[in-house]
């Protein structure tokens, strides 16, 4: 379970202090498929990156499992990211690697090792579809196809929460459309996922609980 208690966030800007949150509170269930909606500034990033621990509230707590992640030291961070897989709008692969190359990196940079590597690969491969592209370059796939290797690296791990931050925001329709889709799948597996997104119809989607950020009290 992530659990939100009271949460203000602002950022310091030349202006004075951009509020983003005040007193923000909010319960994801294990398991939710749960969608961040609202317009730019709103704060769907800036809690994603909350969950991640890039960024820091104010005040407030924020807890996942039972832990306040607030109490995280530095050290550690790494640890807890290990149960978070991530997706960002930017495909971010490692463009002189091949597909298999750039998860077989995501497993070892977590802590993995090479034992059972290519039985994890095959399998996240083929749920997704994409068994097909192992031996592919990024460069050598469409928008759609790289964002699709992306999901496998986010799940690779076997995650228990994936955050995903807009991404179908660089892909034509169709390529949106199998995006969601195989997000539900993924869902599907028991993965808790928070989706930032400004797709509304993709919010509504049955399965998906939809967190409007324009209107919380800020």
């Amino acid at each position: 379970m992530i659990l939100f208690s009271h949460v203000t966030k602002s950022y310091e800007t030349e202006d004075g202090k951009t509020l983003v949150y005040r007193d923000f509170s909010e319960e994801i269930a294990d398991g939710e498929f749960v969608v961040l909606t609202g317009a730019s500034g709103s704060g769907k990033t800036t809690l994603i990156r909350m969950l991640l621990k890039e960024v820091e509230p104010d005040s407030g707590t924020i807890t996942v499992d039972g832990k306040d992640i607030g109490k995280i030291t530095q050290r550690d961070i790494p640890f807890y990211r290990r149960g978070i897989g991530v997706i960002f709008q930017d495909f971010k692969l490692i463009q002189n690697k091949s597909v298999y190359d750039n998860l077989v990196l995501a497993i070892l940079a977590t802590g993995g090792s090479y034992a059972g590597v290519e039985k994890k690969i095959v399998n996240v491969l083929t749920m997704l579809g994409i068994d097909n592209l192992h031996k592919r370059f990024p460069r050598e796939l469409s928008g759609g196809e790289q964002q699709k290797v992306c999901l496998a690296r986010a799940i690779i791990n076997n995650p228990k929460i994936l955050l995903v931050d807009e991404p179908t925001g660089n892909l034509d329709p169709t390529s949106s459309i199998e995006i969601n889709r195989l997000l539900d799948v993924v869902n599907a597996q028991g993965i808790t996922v928070v989706m930032a997104s400004h797709d509304i119809e993709a919010a509504l989607s049955e399965g998906r609980r939809r967190i409007d950020l324009d209107n919380i009290n800020c």
